[in-house]
Parts: C-alpha cells; structure tokens; sequence
C-alpha cells in the first residue's frame, strides 16, 4: 500500500511516515502542493494524509485529484478545527475517510490509517454512491438540453408563423387604404374662375 504524507511541519510529517511504514506502508513525503499534485500523477496513491493548510492553502484540491486517479483512494486530514466548522468536508470530498487532531494519541492515529485501507466494502460503497450522484447530474444536465431544445424549437415556430402572417396583415393595411375612399368627402366644389379684366386704355398702352 502507498501512502503520500503533506504536512506542513517536518517533525510531524517524520512522525506520520514512522506510524506508516511500522504498518507496512510505503511513504511518499512531500512538503508542498505542487509536489503532492505532480506525486498524484506519477503515482498510484492508497491513502492520503495531509494537513487541512499548508502555508495559507487548502489541501482540498488534492484529495480530488487522488482520487479522480484512483477511486479508492481514502483522505485522512490533520486538522485541530471543531467538528461544526469541518462536518461539511464530508459532503465536499467523497474521499475523505477521517479528520483527526494533531494531539491525538500513536496507537490510535496508526489504527485509524489501517481501518482507512482495509474497509474495502466501505469504499465500495462510497464509490457507488459518487457514481450515483454523478449519474443524476448527468440525468439534469440531458433535461436541461431537452428543455433548450423545445425552446429554440418553439421560437423557430413563433418566427415561422409570423413570417406566415406578414402577408395577411399587409392585405389588411392594403384592404384598409383603400376603403379610405369609401368615408372621404368626394362632393364636388364649385370652380372659381378669375374675373375678366377691363379693356386697356389706348394712353396707357402707349407707355407700356
């Protein structure tokens, strides 16, 4: 079995791999997250004990990524935070098998590594749980495109329909221009015709 140990304290990481390898674990240290990301790659990693923090970052991410690696993976996490602040981890990484104190006593730290790798069923289970909820994700994601496409088809068949009724309101505007003649006032005026001028007088014309 390979056990990949991060812990942000040397002496508590020394201590981790003594507990590891006194139970027949093969240890990898590392002693930063790009190492513990390329480490998860290059490897086929068993059981993951890390610290929640390491410097200001969370180690969350990598037990993802081990576990995306290899299904069976279990996460134990070094955390002295109070159990209402981490319960929510649970829920956040199917991986993860434990949260224990910094303080907690040898014995007990060693028994828990040990039950983390050897409840096969219990990884089972929790593996077809995680294809479960993958699987109804995926369920919502196909009704949602569903959804989508009977929007887009009901929008082809609104613009169908109004490109089909264009014409018909043209003939009804057409229809209506040309009843206008049916209300105008068509009656005829009288014609003004411009009055006749007098005859010119010889005296004027003479200096027109």
């Amino acid at each position: 079995m390979k056990a990949m140990i991060l812990r942000a304290d040397a002496a508590d990481a020394v201590q981790t791999a003594h507990i590891l390898a006194s139970n027949g674990f093969q240890t990898l240290c590392v002693t930063s997250r790009d190492l513990a990301q390329a480490m998860i790659h290059a490897e086929m990693i068993d059981l993951m004990v890390m610290d929640q923090r390491v410097g200001t970052q969370l180690t969350h991410t990598l037990a993802l990524s081990a576990e995306r690696r290899n299904p069976y993976v279990s996460t134990i996490i070094m955390t002295d935070e109070g159990r209402e602040v981490m319960d929510d981890l649970y829920g956040l990484i199917p991986s993860l098998y434990a949260l224990i104190g910094t303080q907690t006593e040898t014995a007990l730290v060693s028994q828990i590594f040990l039950s983390a790798v050897a409840n096969a069923a219990e990884v089972a289970r929790r593996i077809d749980r995680q294809l479960a909820a993958d699987a109804a994700d995926m369920g919502e994601g196909e009704e949602d495109l569903d959804l989508i496409a009977q929007d887009d088809a009901a929008c082809w068949g609104a613009e169908d329909d109004a490109a089909s009724a264009a014409p018909a309101a043209h003939d009804s505007v057409a229809d209506g221009r040309r009843s206008w003649g049916d209300y105008a006032d068509v009656r005829p005026h009288p014609v003004l015709n411009a009055p006749a001028m007098p005859p010119r007088d010889g005296a004027i014309k003479a200096f027109a």
